[in-house]
């Protein structure tokens, strides 16, 4: 039964009265960590809720009188439904950080959840090589609860509070024991620091063969001593970065990552799975994927510091060919590092768009792992004409995913699997690896 207003916390009561809030009831979720429910025949997009439940929400400011839908954040829940569980971060809640946005439902929901919202994007983009309800989200290894997984956290400064940003906004919140980093990360002391004026954000890794980094961004230079930081991060190498250089105050600017027998030793503030287990998991998933044979040419599409690209210049052998394409140097000089025992493998730094409007031969197979804007279409069409044999596409968002999927499709290729990893619990995020093939004529 829906609680009268009068037994409504206060604060509901007050905003109610300022007409910015509302009472829907919630049904199925939508791409972004929202639940859709209807307000006077409007579509709103409601951060907060469960389905099937009904709650009381706040819009946001955007959602004006003549806007196309709302958007709305659960303020007070009248009638709770049965995936609703304490938050594992409290501090997401209304009005708080923006980075778990399903904290406060049970994890094995936000699979189905997710899977739900997968099968969607990929039905409304008309993919029709592989049979949507075969897609289905899977965990890591172990990961019963979704805690302590991430190995990077980036922390937002302003006027010296540390803390995170909210849904959609640019205010600050405190991130309490920020339950979704890394034992390490949460043991440095970072969310309760006091920066000094000129920093503005602060960038923690905790890698899995050396110790953790810090990289400062600050406006101006800044000694350590000036920085002052907790004493859990003693151990910690140090960066600064400005507008003008990247300075290392304690220790170097890189670390180093142990997957399986390799080690990889990449910049300190490179790109890197953020989720503990996503390097071994992905590296077994995409090779299975890849299938890559000896004396075979692979390219490794966005490529970073060459995660898939050692075990693939591996599985070409001496008589292949492995290329990793990369955009931004540093990462490609590192991939190149991480490839130095591999004469079959050679590293561009380049655009992918750039490189392939280049290549006059293709790949035997392709691997891409784009960021979330995804391969284009475009490109993607270039990369069905040069590739002959195999893609494994590897993308950390759908709605893109879907996009490019429905391109290959239209230009003759199938999808002959299709994994999903709930590598980023208590977010609506997920990464998914899907095998591409020449569909049968």
């Amino acid at each position: 039964m829906t609680r009268p207003a009068s037994e409504r916390p206060e604060e509901v009561q007050e905003l109610a009265g300022e007409g910015r809030l509302i009472t829907v009831t919630v049904g199925k979720p939508a791409h972004g960590g929202t639940f859709v429910a209807r307000h006077d025949g409007r579509v709103v997009f409601v951060r907060g809720a469960c389905p099937g439940e009904t709650v009381v929400a706040e819009l946001l400011p955007e959602s004006s009188s003549n806007a196309r839908f709302w958007r709305a954040e659960t303020i007070d829940v009248i009638e709770a439904g049965p995936d609703r569980v304490p938050s594992a971060w409290p501090e997401s809640g209304y009005e708080g950080i923006g980075g778990a946005d399903y904290a406060h439902i049970r994890i094995e929901a936000q699979r189905r959840i997710k899977t739900e919202v997968l099968q969607e994007l990929m039905t409304r983009a008309r993919i029709t090589s592989y049979p949507i309800e075969d897609i289905q989200i899977e965990p890591a290894r172990d990961d019963h609860t979704g805690l302590g997984w991430r190995s990077r956290v980036r922390f937002a400064v302003d006027n010296g509070k540390v803390g995170m940003r909210g849904w959609r906004s640019h205010d600050i919140h405190e991130v309490g024991s920020n339950p979704l980093a890394h034992p390490v990360i949460q043991g440095l002391g970072i969310g309760v620091w006091k920066a000094p004026s000129g920093v503005v954000a602060v960038d923690v890794a905790a890698p899995s063969g050396s110790s953790p980094a810090i990289i400062v961004r600050a406006e101006k230079e800044l000694s350590l001593e000036e920085l002052n930081l907790p004493a859990g991060c003693d151990k910690a190498s140090v960066l600064l970065t400005t507008r003008a250089a990247t300075t290392p105050l304690r220790g170097d600017d890189t670390v180093r990552e142990i997957v399986g027998d390799d080690i990889f030793t990449l910049y300190a503030g490179g790109f890197w799975q953020v989720h503990v287990d996503a390097p071994r998991l992905l590296t077994g998933a995409v090779g299975q994927a890849l299938d890559a044979r000896e004396g075979e040419c692979v390219w490794d599409l966005y490529a970073g510091a060459g995660l898939f690209s050692v075990p693939a210049a591996r599985a070409v052998g001496a008589e292949g060919e492995l290329v990793s394409v990369e955009g931004a140097e540093r990462a490609s000089a590192d991939a190149a590092s991480n490839l130095a025992a591999y004469p079959q493998a050679s590293t561009v730094s380049a655009d992918v768009r750039d490189f392939l409007a280049r290549s006059t031969e293709g790949a035997d197979r392709v691997i891409m792992d784009p960021p979330r804007a995804g391969v284009g279409e475009a490109t993607m069409a270039r990369l069905a004409e040069l590739t002959r044999t195999r893609m494994v596409y590897v993308s950390c968002e759908p709605s893109t995913l879907a996009r490019d999927l429905r391109v290959a499709e239209h230009e003759g290729w199938a999808i002959t699997d299709f994994q999903v990893f709930d590598l980023y619990p208590h977010t609506h995020h997920m990464e998914c690896v899907v095998t591409l093939e020449r569909a049968a004529r």
